[in-house]
Parts: C-alpha cells; sequence; structure tokens
C-alpha cells in the first residue's frame, strides 16, 4: 500500500517544484533534494512490502514512511491552496510572507523525516525493483459492468439434506428447529445458506424469511431490531427492548418462518460479545412463538456453537474434492472465451492442490490467474514462498498472494475496506466516492476518474475480494459484501490505519490511524477527549449509522480531514476544513448551509440526506469549482437551488435541479454539464421557452440512467410559461436511460420519445390528468415496471394496433404493473392476440372502475380496491394467482371466482362496509389457502357455514372490524392446521370465544394460538 502512497505524492512534489508557485515561495530547492530522497526510498518500497510479512522491522519501517508521506501530502496540498489563492495577488503581504516562512520550516523538518527513513532503509538490504509494465496492463483488461454469477460446485448434495429436513422433520416439528451448518472459514457456509434460503421449495414452504449476519457480536437486541426491519422493510430505532421484543413476537406469532443467523461466534477471551447460553436462552424464548415448522439455520465455525444453539445434529461442512475444486477454479481462471492450453491445466491442477478443499481459495486463485497467460507467471503463484508462510492457513495464502498480485492501487483501494465493521452492505458509488476524496484514484487517458475506480470495483469482485453483489431495485444501485476472511486480510493490512471506534477501542488511537469510522457523533465527542490528539494525519471520519439519533460535534482540529460523513448539527469549524474533498451531512435540523461551505474550495463531493428542512442552497456555491457530485436526497424542503449551477464544469452527479424564472436557474444551465446517475428536474412549468428546454441537451447525457421530469401540481388550473407539450418533447433523453419518472405533466399527449427508449426498465407516471393516451410502450424490450397513477382519460395502457401475429408478445419483460385512479381505463391493450404480458408476476388495480383484465397465467398477486364485480368476475382464469388482497369493495362479492382459485395461498378482504355475508361456497377448492384475513367490514353478519372442511392448509385466520359479527360457523371445528386465531375489535364474537366460558370456545379449543384483543369496559360504580 505505501507504494501507491508514495507514488502519488512524488508526483504532486514533481509537480510542485516545476510550478512558479514553488520558486514565488522559495521552496523550490527544498522540493527538488526532497524528491531526489524520495525516489531512492521509491525505488525499494515494493521488495519491502513483499518482505513486512516475514520482517517486523520492515513493517514498522514501512508504518513510518507511510505516516511521513501523509504529513508531506497535507503540506503539498496546502501548497496547492495557497497557489490557487495567490492568483493575481502580491506576494509580499504579511500574511503570504508568514505562509512562505511556515511552509519553509514544515519541508525542513518533513525532510529530516524522510531523510532518517532513507538512512534506515540501508539496514534491510532491499532490492531496488520495477514493476513488469505488462502485469499493471493486465489488470485493466476488465471492461464489463457486471460479472456474471459463478456456477456452484460440490453443494448440491449439502443443499438437499438441509431442504429435505426443513420440508419434513423440521415442518412436522411442535418445537423451533435450529439446524446447525459448522466448517472453517472459507469453507462456503455462508454459500449454502444463500442456496438453502433462495431454494424455491424452502421459500413457498414459510411465510417469512428472514436473513441476519450476526459476526462477532451476538447482540440480542440488534438481532431483533434485525428482524423486524426485514419484515416491515422499514427502520426500526426503538431503543426500549421490551418494546423490541413485544414487536417481533406480534411480527412471528402463529407463522411458519425461516431465519437465517449467520456467521456466529462464541464468546471468548478475543470475542467478548459473541454467543453464551444466557443470551441464546433469552433469543430462543423469544423466538418460539411461532407456528408449527417454523425453523432456524445457523452458520458457524465453532462446534461449540452448534451444541448451544442446535435442535438436531450439525452438518459438518467439508472441503471440496479436487476434481471439485479444480471446475471452479477453472471457471474463473479460464471463463467461457480463455484457450485451456495444457501447460496451464497442468499447473492450474497443482495450484488447486494447495487450496485445501476451499471455495474461497479456489475462486480467489481462479480470479488472480484471470488475466494471466503467460506459463511463468502461473509458475510463480505456484511456487510464491507465501504458501509456506509459517502460522499461515492455506485459506489466509491464498488470499494474501492474491493481494499481492494486484497493482499497487488497487491494493490500496481494496485495504482501504476495512473501514467498514465485517458484514457491512457497501454500496459501490459510495465506496468509489471514497477513494476518490482519498487520493487512491485518478483519472486516465480517456477515462474519468469515476470509471476508473468503477474498474477498480470490478476487478475486485472479479477477484473475488468483494461479493454479495446486489442490484437496489430495479436500478443501477449496487451494494454488496466482503468475506469475513477477506475483511480480515484488510484489517492486517492497514493494522491501525483504518479503526472502527467501539466502546473498547477509544483510546487504541496512534499516529499511525488515518481513517476512522464511528457510531455515531458522541462516540467522536468521547474520543476528542481522550485520544484522537494522538493522530498525525487523520483523513477520513466516517458515520457509518447516520439513524443514530444522537448528536455531538465533531473535532475542531481535524483540519487534514478529506472525509466528513456526519449528522452533527455543529457545522462551526467546517471553515477550517480546507482539505476536505467529501462531505455529507444527514439528519440535519437546518434550513440552509453556513456560509463557511465557501472555504472548502477542494470539495468534489457534497451529499446533503434528508435534511427535511433545509429551503435553500448557498447562492455562491459556484464557488467550489472542483465539485462533482452534488447529491440531494429526502430534502423534501428544497425550493431553491444556487445560480449559474452551469459554472461547475466537472460536476458529474446533479440528483436534484429546480428550475425558475430567475437569472441563472433555466434548463440553460444543464446544456454543458457532463451528468451521469440520476437526475431529477423539478419546477418545469417555469421552463421560459422551447429553447430553454432544448439547451437542456439532455440527449447527449448518455450517462443518465435515471431521469425523473416534474411539474408543480398546482400548475394543473393555471397558464404555463410554455406550452408543456413542447417542453417534454423538448426533453428528450438519451436511449440509454432505464429509470423514467413523469409528474404533474398536463399536455394531453406525452412523448413519442419515449417508444423510442429501448433501454427502459421502470416507468412511473404520476399525476398527468390531461393526458388522453399513452405511447406504444408495449414493444420495450426491457421495462420490468410501470406504475401509472391519476392519468383519468386514459383508456388503453397500449393502443397500438400493429403487433404482428401471436409470436410477438406485448409487454414481453414487464414484472410489476400498479393501476391507480384511472377512470377511464377499458382495458391493457387495445388489440389483444397472442400471448402478452408473459412475465407479469404483481398486479395492484386501485379504482380503475371500467377495466377488464385478459387472462395472465403467470400472474401470482393481484390487489384490488375500489373494484367492480365485473373485474372480480374475470379473474376466474387466473389459476396460477397466489395471493390476493380485496380492499373498500363495494360489491356483494357474489361475483367472487368460486372454484377457480386453486392455488390460493393467501387471501385478504378488507374494507367491505357493506357487506353482510361472504358467499356460501367462497372457500371451494381454496385447498392449498394458508392465510385468510377478514378486516374492517362492520356489516358483516355471519360467516359461511360451508366449506371449511376443505381449508386443510389454512394456519392464519384473523377477523378485525367486523363488529356484527355474532359468532363463528361450526365448520371451523375442520380447521386442523389452523395454528393461529386472531379476533379484534369483534365485541360480541370476542365474548362468545373467551377460554373456557365462551359459547364457541369449543369450536376453536384446538387451536394452538387465540389471540382476542378486545377488552369490555367495567361498569363505574
Amino acid at each position: 500500500m505505501a507504494e501507491a502512497l508514495l507514488g502519488a505524492v512524488f508526483e504532486k512534489l514533481i509537480s510542485l517544484a516545476q510550478n512558479e508557485f514553488a520558486t514565488i515561495s522559495g521552496i523550490k530547492g527544498k522540493a527538488e533534494k526532497l524528491s531526489h530522497t524520495l525516489e531512492l526510498i521509491k525505488a525499494v518500497v515494493e521488495d519491502a512490502e513483499k518482505k513486512e510479512i516475514t520482517n517486523k522491522s520492515i513493517k514498522v519501517w514501512l508504518q513510518q514512511l507511510k505516516d511521513a508521506v501523509y504529513v508531506l501530502d497535507d503540506i503539498l496540498d496546502e501548497c496547492s491552496i495557497e497557489s490557487l489563492r495567490l492568483k493575481g495577488l502580491s506576494s509580499l503581504k504579511p500574511k503570504n510572507i508568514k505562509f512562505r516562512y511556515e511552509i519553509g520550516n514544515r519541508l525542513k523538518e518533513i525532510a529530516r523525516r524522510f531523510d532518517e527513513i532513507a538512512d534506515c532503509k540501508n539496514k534491510f538490504a532491499l532490492q531496488e525493483g520495477v514493476r513488469e509494465r505488462s502485469t499493471e496492463v493486465a489488470e485493466w483488461r476488465q471492461t464489463s459492468s457486471f460479472i456474471p454469477q459463478p456456477k456452484l460446485y460440490g453443494r448440491e448434495d449439502d443443499k438437499k439434506k438441509i431442504v429435505q429436513f426443513l420440508l419434513s422433520q423440521a415442518r412436522e416439528s411442535d418445537f423451533l428447529s435450529i439446524y446447525p451448518i459448522v466448517g472453517l472459514g472459507g469453507m462456503g457456509k455462508t454459500t449454502l445458506a444463500q442456496m438453502v434460503y433462495n431454494d424455491d421449495q424452502v421459500t413457498s414452504n414459510f411465510d417469512i424469511k428472514v436473513w441476519i449476519c450476526v459476526s462477532e457480536n451476538f447482540s440480542v437486541q440488534r438481532i431483533l431490531c434485525s428482524i423486524i426491519e426485514s419484515i416491515t422493510k422499514a427502520k426500526h430505532d426503538c431503543l426500549n427492548l421490551d418494546v423490541t421484543e413485544r414487536k417481533v413476537q406480534e411480527l412471528l406469532q402463529g407463522k411458519r418462518y425461516f431465519l437465517v443467523l449467520d456467521d456466529v461466534w462464541r464468546k471468548d477471551e478475543e470475542i467478548k460479545f459473541g454467543l453464551n447460553q444466557d443470551k441464546w436462552n433469552k433469543l430462543k424464548c423469544l423466538l418460539s412463538c411461532a407456528s408449527k415448522g417454523a425453523s432456524i439455520l445457523v452458520s458457524t465455525r465453532d462446534m461449540e456453537v452448534a451444541t448451544i444453539m442446535g435442535t438436531c445434529q450439525a452438518h459438518h461442512l467439508c472441503g471440496l474434492s479436487e476434481d471439485e475444486c479444480w471446475m471452479l477454479f477453472k471457471q474463473y481462471a479460464f471463463g467461457t472465451v480463455k484457450e485451456e492450453r495444457a501447460e496451464l491445466v497442468a499447473i492450474g491442477k497443482e495450484i488447486v492442490k494447495k487450496c485445501g478443499g476451499s471455495p474461497l481459495a479456489a475462486q480467489a486463485l481462479g480470479g488472480l490467474l484471470h488475466s494471466r497467460n503467460e506459463e511463468k507467471e502461473w509458475l510463480e503463484v505456484m511456487k510464491s514462498g507465501i504458501w509456506n508462510l509459517a502460522g499461515e492457513n492455506s485459506i489466509f495464502a491464498v488470499l494474501r498472494l492474491s493481494y499481492f498480485h494486484l497493482t499497487p492501487t488497487i491494493r490500496q483501494c481494496f485495504a482501504f475496506c476495512a473501514m467498514f465493521p465485517k458484514d457491512t452492505e457497501i454500496m459501490k458509488e459510495d465506496l468509489i466516492h471514497l477513494w476518490m476524496a482519498n487520493g487512491f484514484i485518478s483519472p486516465r487517458e480517456n477515462l474519468e476518474v469515476e470509471d476508473v475506480g468503477n474498474m477498480i470495483w470490478n476487478e475486485l469482485y472479479q477477484k473475488s475480494f468483494f461479493q454479495d453483489m446486489k442490484l437496489v431495485d430495479y436500478s443501477d444501485v449496487i451494494h454488496f459484501k466482503m468475506h469475513d476472511l477477506v475483511h480480515d486480510l484488510a484489517q492486517s493490512i492497514m493494522g491501525q490505519e483504518c479503526m472502527v471506534l467501539g466502546s473498547a477501542n477509544m483510546t487504541d488511537l496512534s499516529r499511525s490511524t488515518h481513517h476512522v469510522g464511528f457510531g455515531s457523533d458522541r462516540d467522536v465527542s468521547l474520543l476528542h477527549k481522550r485520544a484522537l490528539k494522538k493522530v498525525e494525519s487523520l483523513r477520513t471520519l466516517y458515520q457509518l449509522n447516520v439513524n443514530s439519533g444522537t448528536s455531538g460535534c465533531f473535532p475542531i482540529h481535524c483540519i487534514t480531514l478529506r472525509v466528513l460523513r456526519s449528522s452533527s448539527s455543529n457545522l462551526s469549524s467546517l471553515k477550517s476544513l480546507i482539505h476536505l474533498r467529501y462531505l455529507e451531512l444527514s439528519e440535519l435540523e437546518i434550513e440552509t448551509l453556513p456560509d463557511s461551505i465557501y472555504s472548502l474550495r477542494k470539495l468534489e463531493i457534497l451529499k446533503l440526506i434528508n435534511l427535511k428542512k433545509l429551503v435553500c442552497l448557498p447562492k455562491d456555491l459556484t464557488c467550489l469549482q472542483e465539485l462533482r457530485h452534488l447529491v440531494i436526497e429526502s430534502c423534501c424542503s428544497l425550493s431553491c437551488m444556487f445560480p449559474n449551477i452551469g459554472k461547475l464544469s466537472y460536476l458529474r452527479t446533479l440528483s436534484k435541479y429546480i428550475v425558475s424564472s430567475e437569472i441563472g436557474h433555466s434548463l440553460t444551465e444543464l446544456h454543458d454539464l457532463k451528468l451521469r446517475g440520476n437526475l431529477r428536474i423539478e419546477g418545469l412549468e417555469n421552463v421560459g421557452s422551447l429553447s430553454e428546454a432544448q439547451d437542456a441537451n439532455l440527449m447527449g447525457k448518455k450517462d443518465v440512467h435515471k431521469l425523473e421530469l416534474i411539474c408543480d401540481k398546482l400548475f394543473h388550473t393555471k397558464p404555463y410559461a410554455t406550452n408543456p407539450e413542447l417542453v417534454l418533447n423538448a426533453l428528450q433523453p438519451h436511449s440509454n436511460l432505464k429509470n423514467l419518472r413523469i409528474e404533474y405533466y398536463a399536455g394531453l399527449q406525452l412523448p413519442t420519445w419515449m417508444e423510442m427508449l429501448t433501454n427502459l426498465v421502470s416507468l412511473k407516471l404520476y399525476g398527468c390528468e390531461m393526458c388522453v393516451r399513452l405511447p406504444s410502450l408495449g414493444k420495450l424490450p426491457y421495462l420490468r415496471r410501470i406504475e401509472i397513477s391519476e392519468m383519468k382519460d386514459v383508456q388503453y395502457m397500449d393502443d397500438d394496433e400493429s403487433y404482428d401475429g401471436v409470436e410477438v408478445k406485448a409487454f414481453p419483460s414487464l414484472e410489476e404493473l400498479s393501476l391507480w385512479r384511472c377512470l377511464k381505463l377499458e382495458r391493457l391493450l387495445k388489440v389483444e392476440r397472442g400471448e402478452n404480458f408473459p412475465c407479469l408476476s404483481c398486479l395492484e388495480i386501485q379504482k380503475c372502475p371500467k377495466l377488464e383484465l385478459p387472462c395472465i397465467p403467470s400472474l401470482k398477486m393481484l390487489e384490488l380496491s375500489n373494484y367492480t364485480n365485473e373485474l372480480l368476475r374475470s379473474l376466474s382464469g387466473f389459476n396460477g394467482l397466489t395471493s390476493l388482497w380485496l380492499y373498500d369493495g363495494d360489491v356483494d362479492l357474489t361475483s367472487f371466482p368460486v372454484g377457480t382459485l386453486t392455488c390460493l395461498q393467501t387471501l385478504s378482504i378488507s374494507g367491505f362496509e357493506v357487506l353482510k355475508e361472504l358467499p356460501n361456497e367462497i372457500f371451494k377448492n381454496l385447498n392449498n389457502l394458508e392465510h385468510l384475513s377478514i378486516w374492517w367490514s362492520s356489516e358483516l353478519e355471519s360467516l359461511p357455514e360451508q366449506g371449511w372442511e376443505g381449508l386443510r392448509s389454512l394456519r392464519t385466520l384473523q377477523i378485525v372490524g367486523c363488529g356484527e359479527l355474532k359468532s363463528l360457523p361450526d365448520g371451523v371445528r375442520h380447521l386442523t392446521s389452523l395454528q393461529v386465531l386472531s379476533i379484534g375489535n369483534c365485541p360480541a364474537l370476542a365474548e362468545r370465544c373467551k377460554e373456557g366460558t365462551g359459547e364457541d370456545w369449543d369450536k376453536i379449543a384446538h387451536v394452538p394460538k387465540v389471540q382476542i384483543d378486545f377488552e369490555e369496559d367495567s361498569d363505574s360504580d
């Protein structure tokens, strides 16, 4: 890592020595002398980094070198800032003379440190070496944005055994089943658990699935919060353990859930917060509220953990066979296009023998050799001395070997990831921004710095340093994780350079600490009093949890910071942070940013997240000429940007732009900006002319993948500055666009350019009330999600009549469709022929009274609200439907498709104000129904007497808000699989179902859990 750091600073020093500023400031000679010293050190750094593993003295020497390089970099950065400030000004002013004196002394002192470091290097007999250029180039061959998921080898039998247990033995058990997987690190325990978790049979067997990565901190509170967040899809910040416990039991009550607790560690001298028997007893008691068949899968390296937690014999995960290891290695090393030359195959099979059966090792070695084609390069890996290191297991040796074959730049980028705690889900774009801010990456010929970061990320993913990549919700947003052994490697490389603060290590910071992650601002406040003054050049202060709910202040004296992410309300010290490149402010109660932000002339990345009271941005923000990324999210009160944003020529991300009639706020400002990522444009009603809209040049922004075009909803009744149809037509984006959202557009026709967005994945149209038709969207090949709301005059979702024959499928990739308040919508397609909507699985319809549905065999989930009998009747052909929600109906359900929905597993009926009874045969052939809910039907007087005996799979029955319902039918006695009966806000029914004394109790006495939350008010005396 020192090689990359030293190389970057050396280039800056050479540049300074050649700059006029060095001559004016009287530091040219010092800079030239220092660059000579650095050149001597630089020549041996590569060899030093190879030897530091076995020689602690060299490791210490390298750390001293890196610490000095950080300080020198701070000095050079101040010179750069001063040089910019002095342009056109006299250097003889007292302030400037003082700077020259101070910077000269600091250069003299740092030169003395480097002289000592240079002298020390002679003790170690280090060899001068130059990295072969061919290796450097090979690392940059990656051109694809995504790497396909690899095929898995050797784990099918393991998966089959666990799935069989879950579907048979566990399913029939009346008690919670806990199945442990035990194996060494890197053997694929997590991968196996993922295979089981994502198995179709497992998914259909359970009501709820939850995945939690536990790691070294077995916190009952954290695990419970994670369960709540996974099920509710919402943040749970409650600090009251009792409230959290009751919430979890409420969510799991009567449910057949499947919980994975991945990577569990036992408490010992090193793992202070690991699992012990008391913690597990408490958690298990809380989780034992579920229905029959609920199961937990545990993965661990420790057999003692399996003994504490397991209810059955542990599954010991052995290493892959040599043949299986070879197949996995070959997949990564050769791929599908690289020639399998005999000499490389022979060497590869010898290398595989060193993997110890570890899938992680096979992947890492295969990825390492993927870009190497020469026999000598493969032999170098096979004969590496790292295999023989004392105390190094084969897996860790493989990872270290892979690390050393990365380029210095990529090694530095990887090692920085020790900044994040184990098992953190990291956002790819955020990480690349952190690399940029710390100066780890820089632009290359024909490549912008962000593209370089993307290539490095791809390289690390391909070589298995990163894993578990997932795309967020039809977008290009990528999250990923690191294997815990890979994280251990990063930590071993960084040592105290990267610290994640916790109560146990508040005093562990040292002179060598340069990057700090922390949980809340309170942590930093405490740290400030204790240990932060030891740090010589702190570069990163990164709040890992911006929802921590605490507010403190970050240390004023950390003026060397490049990165600050904080939810601190104390912004007074911003002015001193002149080196700052990355500033992220979150969760603050502020209406504007302080003017001190103008001092941050080096700022490249500004992120404003969830500042709900922020009204406007500082008007002179264009003085931040280095700004590349301006990210504004969830700042709902923001109504005014800053003028002349087009002057920020380096700007690449502008997630939000507000058009106004004021000078400098027009769409023309966007013309020359080379934007990428997400772009939201608000205030389109203020566009002054057609030429202004054309000048936005959206067609030229090929890297914008998500576009939101927003008009003010109040302007439907007011005149626009320019015809809205002309404006929207002129805002045609590049065909690379993947996500499009249009809100409150007041034109009669949507633009035809929408039909040409051949890469579109998601489309959202809200409140475009004046539109009478939609463009022809059915032929867009990749469109997977559509949401249409409040388009009251549209008759068809697609009225194109030109589909040629049955082989042409309309909406070939559409998976999710939501239609809300489209009052005149009659059909999805004007002309229905052939197999349309072949992939549509989720459909939501609300208040579309004229809509008739075609037969959609692929449909699995359907949600209807404010619908008609005709629409309900049309469901008779939806034989594959598994979930049906009926809301707010003004119908009597006589049109319910009796006997045809044979695959239905969930049926919810809610908000039927006029419904007095359910049809007698409504349950006919619902043999697979597992969950039945009847909510808020205040006039409902009775349930069907017949058909209950056919509901042999029913496990939960909820009846809520049915005040006129007086009794349960005798048929509920036949519900032999029923695990939970919940009754709420039904006073008469609740009285009859009281345990032991209620008239209907004998009908439900066989149900394991009966919940009655109605309590009769006691009469007062």
